[in-house]
C-alpha cells in the first residue's frame, strides 16, 4: 500500500490485538501443502508477523522475508520472531506495488487480508508475479464482505458494517475483492489457479466490534463518510449497538474469506 489508499484497520492497540490473532494454521491453509523445506518465501502485508513465523517453520531450511507498509509493525514482527525463535526470517518496511528485490527473487509470495485495502490490486499482482521464479506460485486471502454470518440479527448492526465498507470504498478499498480474485490473477497471466472459501469464525467478538466501531468513527470524524444518509450522531449510535451486540452471552460473527492459488509457468 501507499498513497493510492489507506489502510482501513490502522495500527493501533486493537488493530494490534486484532491482528495478533492470526496464524498459519488456520490463515494459511490452503498455502501449506504447496510449501517446500528450502523455499524462498515473501510475506507481503505481514503485520506483527503471527502468520509469518509459521510460514518460516513450514519451510525450516528456506528463508522468509515478511514486509510491511508501517515501521510499527515490522518491529511488532520482529519480536514476534524472537519470541518464536524464528531464525530463518527477515523483515523490511515495503510496498506491495514497489517490492525491494529483484526479478525472479522467491519461489513463493503469500498476503493475508491485504488486497481488500489496495486501489490497484493488478499493480500489486504484477509486481509479485515479477518478483517470482518460474514455477513459482502465489497465494493470497482476503474477505468478501457480502458473505458474513451474524447473530442475532440486529438492523443497527446491519446498518453499521454498511458505514464501515463505504468508508473502506471511500479509502480506495474494495470490501468485495475476494470474488474478484480469480480474474485478477488470470489478469496478471498466473495458471493452475485454485478458488476456494472459508468462515472465519471470531472468537473474540467485543474486539473485532471495538475494532470495526473504532474505524468507523474516525472515518466519520474525518468526513470520509457520514452515512450513507446519516449524520455523525446517527452512526454514533450505530456505534454503540455495535458494542453492545457483541457483549451478549451467545453471538456469532463469521467473515468469509475467499482463498487463492496461482502458478507462474516455468
Amino acid at each position: 500500500m501507499d498513497r493510492r489508499e489507506t489502510y482501513m484497520v490502522g495500527c493501533g492497540d486493537v488493530a494490534v490485538r486484532y491482528m495478533r490473532r492470526r496464524h498459519a494454521a488456520r490463515d494459511a491453509a490452503f498455502f501449506l501443502p504447496h510449501l517446500k523445506p528450502e523455499m524462498r518465501l515473501l510475506d507481503c502485508g505481514c503485520g506483527p508477523g503471527t502468520i509469518t513465523v509459521g510460514l518460516a517453520e513450514a519451510v525450516a531450511q528456506g528463508q522468509v522475508v515478511g514486509v510491511d507498509l508501517e515501521e510499527s509493525q515490522i518491529e511488532a514482527a520482529r519480536q514476534t520472531a524472537r519470541q518464536h525463535g524464528a531464525a530463518n526470517v527477515e523483515w523490511r518496511v515495503a510496498s506491495v506495488y514497489q517490492l525491494p528485490f529483484p526479478d525472479r527473487s522467491f519461489d513463493a509470495v503469500f498476503s493475508h487480508a491485504l488486497f481488500e485495502h489496495l486501489g490497484e490490486p493488478a499493480a500489486a499482482l504484477e509486481e509479485i508475479r515479477r518478483v517470482l521464479r518460474p514455477g513459482g506460485l502465489t497465494a493470497i486471502s482476503s474477505p468478501d464482505w457480502s458473505g458474513n454470518l451474524m447473530a442475532p440479527r440486529d438492523p443497527d448492526v446491519e446498518q453499521a458494517i454498511q458505514v464501515y465498507k463505504a468508508i473502506q470504498q471511500r479509502n480506495g478499498g474494495n470490501p468485495y475483492v475476494g470474488r474478484d480474485f480469480g480474474r485478477l490473477l488470470q489478469e496478471a497471466r498466473f495458471s493452475r489457479i485454485a478458488l476456494s472459501a472459508i468462515y472465519d469464525c471470531y472468537e473474540d467478538a467485543p474486539l473485532v466490534a471495538e475494532l470495526l466501531a473504532q474505524r468507523i468513527e474516525e472515518g466519520v470524524g474525518k468526513q470520509i463518510v457520514a452515512g450513507p444518509g446519516l449524520g455523525r450522531a446517527e452512526v454514533g449510535g450505530l456505534c454503540r449497538a455495535l458494542r453492545q451486540w457483541a457483549k451478549q452471552p451467545a453471538v456469532l460473527f463469521a467473515q468469509t474469506f475467499v482463498d487463492a492459488i496461482g502458478y507462474v509457468d516455468a
